[in-house]
């Protein structure tokens, strides 16, 4: 097809059913027009505009996007598995079922206000100057945490998407949607760890605690995941470490949470003060509850006289575990305060 009749498609508002492999296009302005079933493989395109395109089942696998637009785009079932996207804009676009795969984006990108929902981000890049924020991510999940629109995304893509996945080099993909289904939770793990070091080299210090946390809690999902096929003699360390990996997030949060932080104290102090008042004779439950908070603290109490070696062995308990986190919220405090 040469650049006149392509040109006259764009003029009749719908370009479908094109391959385009190997071109290169240059100011072509596709703004508005329905795209559907194209194919941009390995193409060069530079300051071409897709503004509010509706685009659905177009391939831009290794392709070089540069000084592109698609402002307001709604972009569906589309490849841009190891493409190059140099000085783009998607702002307040929709981005839905897409494949990023070893995508590369460079320099200023623009993602102010655009939603990226049941797409794949497992090893792309985003560079620095790629300003995609936690609110980008819409619903604030990952493809991979939602089983039915992942196995539907790995399913039907040969059929609603661009056909059969090929390779860098160009051959078919190895790969079957059960290995991909049950490796989602170590992907989801590692695309949020990554997110978690881009914003805060970036200063984005509270989008990067919240990846942060979601990173930690997909790490213990792959933990349990691999659990279960895990050999006898390797189930007690992961046990171990889903056990902890689990208290730190219901009692701190990973460190990020005052919430939760608070509430760890507080249920710590009223179980010593149900502790004390069964077996320290104390007269009421306020009493043992004050003499539980001055603990936590650190203050001794002359009221907790000819107690048992039990109960003087939990006060100390107590007492430690008290100074250990009030150290820990100060952590927490600091983290908030930072953020702010």
């Amino acid at each position: 097809m040469t650049q006149t009749e392509l040109l006259k498609m764009i003029g009749c508002g719908a370009v479908r059913d094109l391959d385009l492999t190997g071109r290169e296009l240059k100011n072509i302005d596709f703004k508005g027009c329905r795209v559907e079933n194209v194919t941009f493989d390995e193409c060069t395109l530079t300051e071409c505009n897709f503004d509010g395109c509706g685009m659905e089942r177009v391939s831009f696998r290794k392709a070089a996007l540069r000084n592109c637009r698609f402002r307001r785009a709604k972009i569906a079932w589309s490849d841009f598995r190891y493409c190059e996207i140099e000085r783009a804009t998607f702002e307040e676009a929709e981005i839905r079922f897409c494949d990023l795969y070893r995508a590369m984006l460079t320099g200023i990108v623009i993602m102010r206000k655009a939603r990226i929902g049941e797409t794949s981000l497992y090893y792309a890049y985003f560079g620095e100057g790629v300003n995609i924020r936690r609110e980008n991510i819409a619903g604030g999940r990952l493809l991979q945490q939602d089983l039915d629109a992942y196995r539907r995304f790995l399913i039907e893509w040969n059929t609603s998407g661009t056909g059969v996945r090929r390779n860098d080099r160009a051959e078919q993909s190895a790969w079957s949607p059960d290995a991909a289904l049950h490796a989602r939770w170590a992907d989801a793990e590692e695309i949020y760890k990554n997110f978690n070091g881009l914003w805060t080299g970036m200063g984005f210090l509270r989008d990067a605690n919240w990846a942060y946390v979601k990173g930690r809690r997909m790490e213990r999902r792959r933990m349990l995941a691999d659990w279960r096929g895990a050999p006898l003699s390797r189930k007690p360390q992961l046990a171990w470490k889903i056990a902890t990996n689990t208290l730190m997030d219901i009692m701190f949060g990973y460190g990020e949470s005052l919430f939760r932080m608070v509430t760890t104290y507080v249920v710590l102090v009223l179980f010593f003060a149900y502790v004390f008042q069964g077996n320290a004779s104390l007269p009421s439950y306020l009493q043992a509850f004050w003499i539980s908070l001055k603990n936590m603290a650190g203050v001794g109490s002359e009221q907790l006289s000819g107690i048992s070696p039990l109960v003087d062995m939990l006060n100390v308990v107590q007492t430690t575990i008290g100074i250990l986190l009030t150290g820990i919220f100060g952590f927490i405090l600091g983290n908030k305060i930072r953020n702010q």
